[in-house]
């Protein structure tokens, strides 16, 4: 009997111990300090003091920033408005130059000035002035970009913040997200909807309910790290967007269950990407990257700035015009997670990296995207990387009876091995006395699912790969052309890829077969006339999802944060992946480099 309660004891001792390592506790942390995230933000500035060569920043302020005005320090400049720094006239002077000596055809483009100058504490006109001709004028982001102005008091004639908010919230996806194209939300894109819409949280039910969904969505999609993947491809950038977007709603990430995976909260998910000279990489183990490293700065600061009780990011402390929409800015208690606490701001109208996406790249190096910025964009997640010497095609597709093997194929040898190796194996079962035919039966189905794969799969060398001839279609329905360009970045660059025309590919005629896609055409270009390729994600994945990270050694992000191909088809902006987009005869592709996520393309988008 005693050994019988002594065991008893023990197993129920045995289960409570085990219980605390498999039962999640509501009340798990993580252990990041106020300290610790200051030191993240000084490591950041720490870093581009030395990359500029000044010993202050108050320097960088006066120098580097003030050089890089309208091209690469914008969001630097708005962020250290919001650490304190007021005295940012080099900065406006310099974007005010910049501004009126280029033609700003890119209506996001405009509003990131407009914001940049309101966080200098500009006066200028062109803050208001730009409102009616660029709200809403180039979809999703223009309409963020705009309310994030309008959320800072200033007005314009066609819109109020009324307005664009009712717009934002109708273009909400059933799954609680937002994204620029497609049917699914993009978590970058929701992330930053989610910053603009935070200032009416607490007075407006239909965008309590909105951004309540996106919570939710964006608390679905945080992994184990603690971080995200766009495209496949984690990431910190999206992960910084969701920090901002938090932060934005009185959330403290250290505590909120919502956003704690796995015991990793949002800045573990960032921090994984940090380098030891205190900048960030855009992908796991990759190099440093400005833009990880300025929506990490930014993202930071925003958590800080919740955790002080300041205002979001992007209610601006310099701006001139005090009008802008009023919150609760009470820092939430700690573990306070059962609803979306202290009302907040805007958006930290982060440029989109959709990028990001796990190279799953099937067939060699060549891919296809779309450019996201995230997101026609961008990232990196475990997945297999198809710069290798060799170069595997998995067109796993149907096998065409009119296939043959190539001259010199290795397949035949293959299969041969395959069934030798077959026959081997049952003849020593047949010696050992193992001679039930279930087996035999299973060595054969072992066998002829191996023969299938050979079949399916193509491993060649890059000189093979890379024929140098056409493609001969039996069943071609038809003919389309394709040119490949990057006359936005020609003469930007010495680099040795970079066309001085910007013709990578002229028009160029290509037979097509029914069900034939835009991807297929680029990898036959790629294969044809030697032009590198690289994608993410693939034709086969989740949605069809394909996404073109570079073409002839030009990758997205090279010239800046919204950089990176898009594709036309006559002369229209598809809203699918260019591996859905199917072929009709005499369709004109066109493969374009933007710097400006296709606004400096004057884009016309499908219906």
């Amino acid at each position: 009997m005693r050994n019988k309660l002594l065991s008893g004891l023990l197993c129920l001792m045995s289960a409570m111990i085990l219980s605390l390592y498999i039962v999640p506790f509501s009340a798990e942390c993580s252990d990041h300090t106020v300290g610790e995230v200051d030191d993240l933000i000084g490591g950041i500035v720490s870093y581009k003091l030395g990359q500029a060569g000044v010993g202050s920043t108050e320097e960088w302020l006066g120098n580097g920033i003030a050089e890089g005005a309208g091209t690469a320090t914008d969001w630097y400049a708005l962020t250290l408005s919001q650490c304190g720094y007021t005295d940012l006239s080099a900065y406006e002077r310099s974007l005010t130059e910049y501004i009126g000596s280029n033609n700003i055809s890119s209506a996001t483009s405009r509003e990131k000035y407009a914001l940049a100058l309101c966080a200098a504490g500009s006066d200028s006109s062109y803050i208001s002035d730009i409102l009616d001709s660029s709200i809403g004028e180039q979809g999703m982001m223009s309409w963020i970009y705009g309310l994030h102005i309008l959320n800072n008091g200033y007005t314009c004639s066609r819109f109020t913040a009324e307005s664009v908010v009712d717009t934002i919230l109708s273009m909400q996806y059933d799954d609680g997200g937002w994204a620029l194209f497609g049917d699914y939300g993009d978590i970058d894109v929701t992330a930053m909807t989610v910053q603009a819409l935070a200032p009416y949280y607490h007075s407006k039910s239909s965008v309590k309910d909105s951004v309540d969904r996106a919570v939710d969505f964006m608390s679905r999609k945080q992994l184990d790290s603690g971080c995200y993947q766009s495209f496949g491809n984690l990431n910190p950038e999206s992960t910084a967007q969701v920090l901002t977007a938090v932060s934005a709603l009185g959330i403290d990430c250290r505590y909120d269950e919502r956003f704690i995976k796995n015991g990793n909260d949002l800045i573990d998910g960032i921090v994984h990407f940090r380098l030891p000279d205190g900048s960030f990489s855009h992908t796991e183990g990759g190099d440093s990257n400005e833009t990880a490293t300025v929506q990490a700065y930014y993202s930071f600061v925003a958590f800080r700035r919740m955790t002080e009780g300041k205002s979001p990011l992007l209610i601006l402390d310099n701006r001139r015009n005090k009008e802008a929409p009023q919150q609760q800015t009470e820092a939430p208690a700690q573990g306070d997670t059962d609803d979306i606490a202290t009302a907040a701001s805007t958006v930290t109208a982060a440029e989109e990296n959709q990028t990001t996406t796990a190279k799953t790249t099937v067939t060699t190096s060549v891919s296809v995207s779309k450019v996201t910025g995230t997101q026609a964009a961008a990232t990196v997640s475990p997945s297999s990387d198809t710069e290798t010497a060799a170069v595997t095609s998995a067109h796993t597709g149907e096998i065409r009876d009119n296939e043959q093997f190539p001259k010199g194929s290795y397949k035949p040898k293959v299969i041969i091995i395959i069934i030798c190796s077959a026959a081997v194996l049952s003849l020593i079962l047949l010696i050992i006395g193992k001679r039930n035919i279930k087996n035999f039966i299973f060595i054969g189905i072992i066998a002829g699912a191996a023969v299938i794969l050979v079949l399916a799969t193509n491993i060649s060398s890059p000189e093979e790969y890379y024929s140098g001839s056409k493609k001969v279609k039996d069943n071609a329905v038809g003919t389309v052309t394709m040119e490949i360009r990057c006359d936005t970045i020609a003469g930007r660059s010495e680099s040795e890829h970079i066309p001085v025309d910007g013709v990578i590919l002229p028009p160029t005629a290509f037979d097509f077969e029914a069900g034939e896609t835009v991807f297929d055409i680029l990898t036959e270009a790629a294969q044809t006339y030697g032009i590198q390729v690289e994608n993410k994600g693939s034709a086969g994945s989740a949605h069809g999802m394909v996404y073109i990270s570079g073409i002839n050694y030009i990758y997205e992000y090279d010239f800046g944060d919204l950089s990176g191909w898009v594709y036309h088809v006559n002369g229209i902006t598809p809203s699918r992946s260019c591996g859905e987009y199917e072929l009709s005869d005499g369709d004109r592709i066109e493969w374009l480099y933007t710097c400006e996520i296709g606004h400096d393309l004057d884009e016309v988008y499908e219906k």
